[in-house]
């Protein structure tokens, strides 16, 4: 079909050589940019899925970075708690060395208890400088922050998951009282005669003590009394010989504090010779805010899964049950942000580890508060003292585990999870906005050569009408 006016078949190869060349030009794009989408129209719905993709991962590799960090200040806190720790096992052997009243006089323990008051001094310094940058750890500023409103209560220590009080605090009360393991017997000169017991603390700390025939209430009593002296047995023992009673008691409250006793005479202390005879204290029982607590000893804690007083630990000191008191909590603890969505947090209390804060609450017949008070100038404050720095260092190593657990089971767990998710984030990312290269390429040619194609037909289509034109020329 020829015609003058209009040449359709120079229009349709122009459309298709328009076609060819934006095709040309897109490969080209991809080709130089490596990317398959260089702007919506190119992939709408994928764009909108890469761009998701893009700030996720952007988020994730935050969140490698902030965990990262993370561990950095954990791993100051423990070395710091570290070093707390060596000082107290000093604490403990000269405590120990002071206990042994038989060769001590006055001038070795002042030199004893001056070399405590240093290492104390050296707590309370590691406490003050130890920092991250300009953010103190080991104060108590980035823990939980506790006090009661009567000098009965005693705050312990909290956790992060602790919710911080109302103004007013949480109530405390208390439905059983604490008791230490406790055993009373008749004792008089006759069943002392040629008595044999041997006396078990909970940690399987085993004494034994006899009389020979002849001997008295008053021997075996001395006896019993330097052996758990020796032995560093956490018992008292105290003797009425008006009355003819014996009393052993364990110094700490607590149904895990106890000890047995075996008789090896029959029908006197036990009664059946040879069967050991198990005393056990009793623990606190109550609860704070209406919430479950558990009782250790003195000691109420909120169970792990309470709203408000998870984890909350509060001695109680006195004598009174019902409600015996408020505490009021500030929270502080430390949240670190190791995910990249709003919640991805993980959080953990730091303890002050200053002396006055250590070893509260303990039950003791010097009166000391905590471990800042302590002195050795007496056999019993010596074996106080001894008594407050294992519960000093007790402390000390749980917070250290709870770091190396925080450490080991959330930030390098975390770390590892992380690191797996942006390689793949990636991966999905890569997929649906990267430029397949061998497949560009080959688009590439297959348009150029159409591109050369549509042109050349164009050239051609072009050439009609001056065909058509001669024509008329010729037949005229």
């Amino acid at each position: 079909m020829m015609r003058i006016k209009h040449n359709p078949t120079s229009s349709s190869s122009l459309r298709y050589l328009t076609e060819a060349q934006t095709e040309l030009s897109r490969s080209l794009a991809r080709l130089g940019s490596g990317k398959r989408i260089n702007r919506a129209s190119d992939d709408p719905a994928g764009l909108i899925i890469s761009e998701d993709l893009r700030a996720e991962i952007a988020g994730v590799k935050q969140a490698i970075d902030n965990t990262e960090v993370s561990m950095t200040v954990v791993q100051t806190a423990e070395g710091a708690l570290g070093e707390v720790s060596d000082l107290l096992i000093n604490l403990r052997q000269l405590a120990v060395a002071a206990a042994n009243s038989a060769t001590n006089d006055f001038t070795a323990l002042t030199a004893l208890q001056n070399e405590i008051q240093t290492a104390l001094e050296n707590i309370d310094r590691i406490t003050r400088q130890t920092r991250f940058g300009n953010k103190p750890l080991l104060d108590g500023s980035q823990g939980v922050n506790g006090v009661g409103n009567n000098d009965n209560i005693i705050f312990m220590g909290a956790s992060a998951k602790t919710m911080a009080s109302p103004v007013e605090g949480y109530s405390i009360e208390v439905t059983k009282l604490p008791k230490k393991a406790i055993f009373v017997t008749e004792f008089d000169d006759e069943i002392a005669e040629g008595l044999r017991i041997s006396l078990e603390e909970e940690d399987g700390n085993l004494i034994e003590v006899s009389t020979p025939e002849g001997g008295t209430a008053v021997n075996f009593m001395s006896r019993l009394e330097q052996a758990i002296k020796d032995a560093t047995l956490n018992l008292d023992v105290s003797y009425e010989k008006e009355e003819s009673q014996l009393k052993i008691s364990h110094k700490e409250f607590g149904q895990i504090k106890g000890f047995t006793i075996t008789s090896f005479k029959d029908d006197v202390i036990t009664g059946e010779q040879g069967v050991p005879k198990l005393f056990l204290g009793t623990d606190i029982e109550g609860s704070l805010e209406g919430e479950r607590a558990e009782g250790d000893g003195q000691v109420l804690k909120g169970n792990r899964d309470n709203f408000m007083t998870a984890d909350l630990r509060v001695a109680y000191m006195g004598e009174q049950m019902g409600e015996v008191g408020r505490i009021t909590l500030s929270q502080n603890a430390m949240q670190f942000q190791i995910g990249s969505h709003p919640g991805d947090q993980v959080g953990v209390a730091l303890d002050s580890t200053h002396s006055t804060r250590l070893a509260r609450g303990i039950d003791n017949q010097s009166g000391f508060g905590s471990l800042a008070e302590v002195n050795v100038f007496t056999p019993q404050a010596a074996e106080d003292t001894i008594r407050l720095v294992n519960e000093a260092n007790d402390q000390l190593l749980s917070l250290r585990g709870k770091l190396g657990a925080m450490q080991k089971h959330a930030l390098e767990s975390n770390m590892a999870t992380l690191r797996i998710t942006q390689e793949n984030m990636i991966a999905a990312e890569s997929v649906i906005r990267d430029s397949d290269l061998a497949e560009e390429v080959a688009n590439y040619t297959k348009h150029l050569i159409l591109t050369e194609a549509a042109a050349a037909a164009s050239a051609q289509t072009n050439r009609m009408d001056p065909d058509v034109l001669r024509l008329l020329i010729n037949h005229r």
